[in-house]
């Protein structure tokens, strides 16, 4: 039998459009363009449903802002999963939250559709790094979504933060990091800014942001904050179970994880991506002509067995598992220290791997220099 896949559903649609972001999102929609493309993809997922017969372990609602839907769209794209897909009986279900673009009436909805974790933009407790970032919240906004998304049975709470934005300092880090756990969230993600080609934040550039002009400067202070973040979020019990992502132990984000264990999931919406019987495939930005009702389809690649190897590493050398020797044998027919130790032994003497029998992973010392040691390996 098939194993299980992840849905991801795209909402496109945000108040306002930050000036780092680079994802697909459409800032200050009218109505009724928000309504037809909600009933076009309710209309997708019960296709897709109909043709991909796969049972469901996560369901993300990701975007731009999915709280921004009115309340009668989201009863009905719920449903849609609901009625289209074998929802596990354990399915984690997440919808993204802006702070300042949720209520309790609607994270209400939400729940009753089937969501039981909320994943919230928080990205920093401190009103100038909040502004130099473009964010509408205040921190007593995240307190009280926080609290309403419990009230309504939404236990499971991620909050995402930002680590080398402008002003930020380590005592700045470090009050935003202790106001998040004062929340106590069951899952953390930090993300280092990316000044992201296309972005006001990267037409602007590094100096006129406050931030090192010089790009190694700028590395060593993404660095000096990674190892902050890390320090602080261990302390407090928080597994870095991936180079971004913290967890208490049993939530780690079973979403992310399809993608960084290579495997499968069906994404649907503008911009969505999907990766299903080794073939990736992937949709384009064009609204209008997903909302009427069109192929959007950008790209349809087989992936070559030669390459899956080579993906597979890269990806599950982010997490703190590394490779298994088991599941890598299973998956490609050999052991993958018996082919690659020697090109991991420069990093093993310098404290950036660990070679076991059964595993190889990276270190967190590993973590911070991983893009390096994995275009050697590869």
């Amino acid at each position: 039998m098939s194993e299980p896949i992840g849905l991801y559903l795209h909402i496109p649609f945000c108040r306002s459009k930050c000036p780092y972001c680079d994802f697909c999102s459409f800032p200050h929609p009218r109505e009724e363009i928000v309504r037809a493309y909600a009933g076009e993809l309710a209309r997708r997922v019960r296709a897709a449903g109909a043709r991909v017969e796969r049972s469901v372990d996560t369901v993300y609602f990701g975007g731009g802002t999915p709280t921004l839907l009115p309340l009668d769209c989201v009863e009905d794209l719920t449903a849609a999963v609901r009625e289209s897909f074998a929802l596990l009986p354990d399915v984690e279900y997440t919808v993204e939250c802006n702070p300042a673009a949720a209520d309790r009436k609607a994270l209400a909805v939400w729940r009753a559709g089937g969501v039981n974790r909320l994943s919230m933009g928080v990205q920093s407790a401190h009103e100038a790094e909040l502004r130099a970032l473009g964010r509408l919240h205040r921190r007593e906004d995240v307190v009280r979504t926080v609290a309403d998304a419990r009230a309504v049975g939404i236990e499971n709470i991620n909050l995402d933060f930002m680590l080398g934005i402008p002003h930020q300092t380590a005592a700045s880090l470090s009050e935003t990091l202790h106001f998040a756990l004062s929340l106590e969230p069951q899952h953390l993600s930090a993300y280092t800014l990316m000044l992201e080609e296309g972005t006001p934040f990267f037409r602007r550039g590094r100096a006129a942001l406050g931030l090192p002009p010089d790009e190694e400067e700028a590395d060593d202070m993404a660095a000096d904050r990674f190892e902050e973040a890390s320090a602080i979020l261990r302390a407090a019990g928080y597994e870095h179970y991936e180079i971004s992502n913290y967890a208490r132990p049993g939530y780690r984000s079973r979403h992310n994880l399809h993608t960084w264990q290579s495997h499968d999931y069906l994404g649907l919406g503008v911009a969505a991506h999907s990766c299903l019987d080794a073939v990736r495939f992937g949709n384009s930005r064009d609204l209008d002509a997903f909302i009427a009702g069109e192929d959007i389809t950008e790209f349809r690649t087989p992936i070559p067995p030669a390459d899956r190897e080579g993906e597979y590493i890269m990806l599950a050398l982010r997490l703190s598992d590394g490779i298994a020797e088991a599941d890598f044998h299973a998956r490609f027919g050999h052991n993958f220290a018996a082919c690659y130790g020697e090109r991991c032994a420069p990093f093993v003497r310098e404290g950036y791997m660990e070679i076991s029998p059964t595993r190889t992973r990276l270190t967190e010392r590993g973590f911070l220099v991983s893009n390096a040691i994995l275009a050697a390996l590869l």
